[in-house]
């Protein structure tokens, strides 16, 4: 049930798991880098890559670039992403 109710949540934005994962360690940690957010989630910087877009393209996240390398992007959620975190953690504490 509960993983039903995610999976709509995640519907409604198009996203999967994956991207439900990468945009929840985003939500705590704003500012974490592609390198840093890639460590430690056993995916590719490929598969991270893709990820991030799609979150960007749902208005999920936001990227900034860093003034000392242009190369650097510095990710933050945006009050949707933060809302829809929110939504999920909810649903999860409510159906354990």
């Amino acid at each position: 049930m509960c993983k039903t109710e995610i999976k709509k949540e995640l519907g409604k934005y198009h996203i999967n798991y994956t991207h439900e994962r990468i945009l929840r360690r985003i939500n705590e940690n704003p500012g974490i880098t592609m390198c840093e957010l890639t460590k430690g989630l056993d995916l590719s910087k490929g598969s991270v890559s893709l990820c991030i877009k799609r979150l960007e393209e749902e208005n999920l996240i936001q990227k900034y670039g860093t003034f000392d390398d242009k190369r650097v992007f510095r990710l933050h959620p945006t009050k949707i992403g933060k809302d829809l975190c929110s939504k999920i953690k909810l649903i999860q504490i409510l159906k354990i």
